[in-house]
């Protein structure tokens, strides 16, 4: 082969590698850009629960974060159509509580989330959650507990700044006021929960076992979950039970007359609401826990509840 030929195709090489370079630099260079505009487009967060809704706003109010339980719609009933996991493709974050009788449908679909560059945040495996009384189920009302709640947001908190790092000092400064509050709220419940007649509370399903261990009552409940049907030997059981300790209320949430009808009528209680926060609703986290210590400061007739 002639010094010509050889010539020819080394340049010829060298432009192929050029050009393959220009490519890879302009390739790279499109992608930075995609990733730049994405991050400076609000971020868009789901949750499984309206109440991880309404926490994650207090952090970062500008985003776009919705859960998918629609506006009266049961989180223990819950099940997510094609279009709701469609939409939590388009996220940026997936916020849900884990392997619990209220979201764990996540679990199904949490590496394919993952796969397509969705990241996802399983609070299970940040926060030490307990197993019911009744059932070997993790119980999933964590934020019913004013310090389980602040240890959540400061989860969600970190998780947004890894995210997106140029939302940090906004997100820190909102943690910093609402974590605040929420010391506030822990303050609240313990001085206004220490000093009570009573120590046992009856409630229409279980709910109440972290926010009782926090603050020293004991928990009792007519059914394990609100689908289930009050057995005639578990009413019998309260009955005297309520006669013995004098108990003259039980806490329902607003949808559970159908479960405390029965004890009411034959042990003579009153009933009080109790929101679980389980439902989307238009108040906002605190005040709703603010109404559910009333409730529960007059039905273990603290001192200071001058309510008859």
């Amino acid at each position: 082969m002639s010094n010509f030929n050889l010539l020819k195709i080394g340049k010829l090489s060298i432009f192929s590698i050029s050009l393959i370079l220009l490519c890879l630099i302009s390739f790279a260079c499109m992608r930075e850009k995609d990733r730049e505009e994405k991050i400076t487009q609000p971020i868009k967060i789901y949750t499984s629960l309206f109440v991880l809704e309404n926490l994650t706003k207090q952090l970062i109010p500008h985003g776009e974060i919705e859960s998918l339980i629609t506006k009266g719609a049961d989180p223990h009933n819950f099940e997510p159509s094609l279009k709701d996991i469609q939409k939590l493709y388009t996220a940026n974050l997936v916020i849900y509580l884990g392997d619990t009788d209220v979201d764990r449908w996540i679990d199904k679909i949490k590496d394919e989330l993952l796969q397509k560059g969705v990241k996802v945040l399983r609070l299970q495996d940040f926060l030490p959650m307990s197993r019911y009384t009744a059932s070997e189920e993790l119980d999933p009302h964590v934020w019913l507990d004013p310090l389980m709640t602040m240890q959540i947001i400061k989860i969600i908190k970190d998780e947004i700044i890894a995210l997106n790092p140029k939302e940090k000092n906004l997100v820190e400064k909102n943690y910093l006021f609402y974590k605040e509050k929420l010391e506030n709220l822990d303050k609240m419940y313990r001085e206004t929960l220490l000093n009570c007649t009573l120590r046992d509370v009856i409630s229409s399903h279980e709910f109440l076992n972290y926010l009782a261990l926090r603050y020293n009552f004991n928990p009792h409940f007519i059914v394990h979950e609100p689908e289930d049907e009050p057995s005639p030997k578990r009413i019998k059981f309260l009955k005297d039970f309520v006669k013995k300790n004098k108990i003259e209320y039980i806490l329902t949430e607003p949808e559970g007359e159908k479960i405390t009808k029965s004890l009411m009528a034959e042990a003579k209680l009153e009933a009080l609401i109790f929101d679980t926060y389980h439902k989307k609703t238009e108040k906002e986290y605190l005040s709703v826990m603010e109404e559910n210590l009333q409730s529960l400061s007059k039905a273990l007739k603290c001192k200071g509840n001058n309510e008859k």
